[in-house]
Protein backbone atom coordinates (compact mmCIF):
# COMPACT_ATOMS: atom_id res chain seq x y z
CA UNK A 1 0.00 0.00 0.00
CA UNK A 2 1.68 3.22 -1.07
CA UNK A 3 1.54 6.38 0.99
CA UNK A 4 -0.20 8.26 -1.85
CA UNK A 5 -3.18 5.94 -1.93
CA UNK A 6 -3.01 5.51 1.84
CA UNK A 7 -3.05 9.26 2.45
CA UNK A 8 -5.92 10.05 0.12
CA UNK A 9 -8.16 7.23 1.30
CA UNK A 10 -11.71 8.34 2.08
CA UNK A 11 -11.05 10.94 4.77
CA UNK A 12 -10.38 14.65 4.09
CA UNK A 13 -8.19 15.14 7.16
CA UNK A 14 -5.92 12.22 6.25
CA UNK A 15 -5.66 13.58 2.71
CA UNK A 16 -4.16 16.83 4.09
CA UNK A 17 -1.41 15.08 6.06
CA UNK A 18 2.12 14.92 4.63
CA UNK A 19 3.41 11.50 3.48
CA UNK A 20 5.98 11.29 6.31
CA UNK A 21 3.12 11.11 8.83
CA UNK A 22 1.43 8.30 6.97
CA UNK A 23 4.47 6.03 6.68
CA UNK A 24 4.27 2.54 8.13
CA UNK A 25 5.59 2.20 11.65
CA UNK A 26 8.25 -0.39 12.50
CA UNK A 27 7.14 -3.61 14.16
CA UNK A 28 9.49 -2.92 17.06
CA UNK A 29 10.79 0.36 18.44
CA UNK A 30 14.41 1.07 17.38
CA UNK A 31 15.66 0.65 20.94
CA UNK A 32 13.97 -2.73 21.28
CA UNK A 33 15.30 -3.87 17.90
CA UNK A 34 18.84 -2.83 18.89
CA UNK A 35 18.66 -4.80 22.14
CA UNK A 36 17.24 -7.83 20.34
CA UNK A 37 20.09 -7.67 17.81
CA UNK A 38 22.66 -7.34 20.61
CA UNK A 39 21.18 -10.33 22.45
CA UNK A 40 21.23 -12.42 19.27
CA UNK A 41 24.87 -11.46 18.65
CA UNK A 42 25.81 -12.34 22.25
CA UNK A 43 24.05 -15.70 21.95
CA UNK A 44 25.85 -16.43 18.68
CA UNK A 45 29.20 -15.51 20.26
CA UNK A 46 28.50 -17.71 23.27
CA UNK A 47 27.67 -20.67 21.04
CA UNK A 48 30.79 -20.18 18.95
CA UNK A 49 33.17 -20.13 21.95
CA UNK A 50 34.69 -23.16 23.69
CA UNK A 51 32.39 -25.14 25.92
CA UNK A 52 33.22 -24.89 29.60
CA UNK A 53 32.51 -28.07 31.55
CA UNK A 54 32.13 -26.29 34.87
CA UNK A 55 28.69 -25.34 36.08
CA UNK A 56 28.61 -21.68 37.18
CA UNK A 57 27.62 -20.92 40.76
CA UNK A 58 23.95 -20.12 41.12
CA UNK A 59 23.10 -16.63 42.29
CA UNK A 60 20.28 -16.05 44.69
CA UNK A 61 17.28 -14.27 43.28
CA UNK A 62 17.01 -12.02 46.28
CA UNK A 63 19.70 -10.94 48.71
CA UNK A 64 19.36 -10.45 52.43
CA UNK A 65 19.50 -6.70 51.97
CA UNK A 66 16.78 -6.86 49.33
CA UNK A 67 14.59 -8.96 51.60
CA UNK A 68 15.20 -6.58 54.50
CA UNK A 69 14.29 -3.54 52.37
CA UNK A 70 11.14 -5.25 51.09
CA UNK A 71 9.97 -6.18 54.59
CA UNK A 72 10.70 -2.69 55.87
CA UNK A 73 8.67 -1.07 53.07
CA UNK A 74 5.86 -3.64 53.42
CA UNK A 75 5.64 -3.03 57.18
CA UNK A 76 5.63 0.74 56.72
CA UNK A 77 2.83 0.55 54.15
CA UNK A 78 0.85 -1.87 56.32
CA UNK A 79 1.12 0.46 59.32
CA UNK A 80 0.16 3.49 57.23
CA UNK A 81 -2.94 1.76 55.83
CA UNK A 82 -3.90 0.47 59.27
CA UNK A 83 -3.54 3.96 60.76
CA UNK A 84 -5.59 5.44 57.93
CA UNK A 85 -8.42 2.93 58.37
CA UNK A 86 -8.61 3.22 62.15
Amino acid sequence: MSTASFGTANHPFRATLPPRVLRRLPVFEPEVQARMDAAAAAAAAAEAGPIDERVPARRRWISRQGLRDFLLAYSACFLAVTAWIS
